[in-house]
């Protein structure tokens, strides 16, 4: 399919849609869908430049828009004008002022991937299952219960996983809920299987990744069981502005013996990335450079080393730069300037 007839066909599904009854205040947003040599955009083919990089909302010739990266054939365009709708949200979300989003540059150095953390995400995950599928309010307090004391427990790792919820699982929810629109099986069953994967201990580490499922799968609770206020754009993401609501003690979670395999396996996995990029020693970039990112959807760091798949983008004096590939990329101690970027 041609990128103008999937963008007509894409827009066809979303103005079907009634975009402002997803989250108060969203409207539509205009998208572009591009690939390795060409990019459409408001009904014409245009220059591809070197913003248009993953699925994503992007600052245009001084405009938000969504862009989404359409490299195969899509197979479901229910699913993809779903997808394009989260990414119209993020360019919502920018347009709109948002400020809750969480420094991964600062999580990706202090972020613990801590098996009793994560053994009381799955627990949470089995209550907000139980909450949505079964239809069983009275979980919710306990829901609340635990994230309260998770929160006195983990500030730090429950601060960046509210940020991840507020920023992913909003534009997750809007997904979902839009999906649901556009076909109601569609829908269910994509509910399904985010729930299936939040009860799933491997899927904790790292926290990102997950957290745009739990941010989504926790609105769909608040939305059934509580009045609170989620759609406000204030300073307070909204998994820690519901927790006023919590009342009661937590219930005990013992650790899970999964919660802590995981963890042992994704510290050995970051461990051997790092180390076969250091043996196979192909660098292709030295010196000091200000980091302006990496590909934080499936980052990873040891020490002063970062694993980044896809790009490493940085800059050079004045001039924004790219790097396309998987890369190991070496720190400084602050964390905030590459030494050198090592080919995976």
């Amino acid at each position: 399919m041609k990128l103008n007839e999937a963008h007509d066909a894409v827009r066809a599904r979303l103005d079907a849609l009634d975009i402002s009854s997803l989250w108060r205040g969203f409207r539509p947003m205009r998208f572009a869908l591009y690939d390795d040599e060409a990019c459409f955009f408001d009904g014409a083919y245009v220059e591809k430049t070197e913003e248009f990089v993953a699925n994503t909302a992007i600052l245009y010739h001084g405009e938000h828009i969504a862009i989404w990266n359409l490299a195969e054939e899509p197979e479901d365009l229910d699913v993809l004008a779903s997808c394009i709708a989260h990414e119209m949200f993020h360019a919502f979300q920018e347009a709109s002022g948002e400020s809750r989003w969480a420094d991964e540059m600062d999580a990706l150095a202090h972020y613990r991937c801590d098996a009793d953390n994560i053994s009381v995400r799955l627990r949470e995950a089995e209550l907000m299952r139980a909450i949505l599928l079964g239809g069983k309010d009275a979980r919710f307090a306990e829901l609340l219960a635990l994230r309260k004391a998770r929160a006195e427990r983990f500030p730090y790792e429950y601060s960046y996983e509210a940020r991840i919820e507020q920023i992913e699982g909003s534009a997750n929810d809007v997904e979902l809920r839009a999906l649901s629109r556009l076909d109601a099986e569609k829908g269910r069953r994509a509910l399904a299987r985010a729930l299936e994967r939040i009860a799933e201990p491997e899927r904790y580490c790292p926290a990102r990744v997950v957290s745009y499922l739990t941010g989504a799968a926790l609105l769909a609770c608040i939305r059934c069981c509580s009045t609170y206020d989620f759609e406000a754009f204030t300073d307070v993401p909204f998994a820690e502005g519901i927790l006023a609501e919590a009342g009661g003690a937590a219930p005990s979670v013992a650790r899970d013996a999964r919660a802590a395999a995981a963890c042992a396996a994704y510290a050995a996995q970051t461990r051997r990335i790092i180390d076969a990029a250091l043996q196979k020693g192909k660098i292709v970039l030295r010196g000091c450079y200000p980091l302006e990112s990496l590909n934080v959807w499936d980052a990873r760091r040891e020490g002063r080393y970062a694993v980044s798949n896809l790009f490493v983008a940085y800059r050079d004096g004045e001039s924004a730069r790219h790097l396309s590939g998987n890369f190991v990329v070496e720190l400084d101690d602050e964390g905030r300037n590459l030494l050198a970027v090592y080919e995976q």
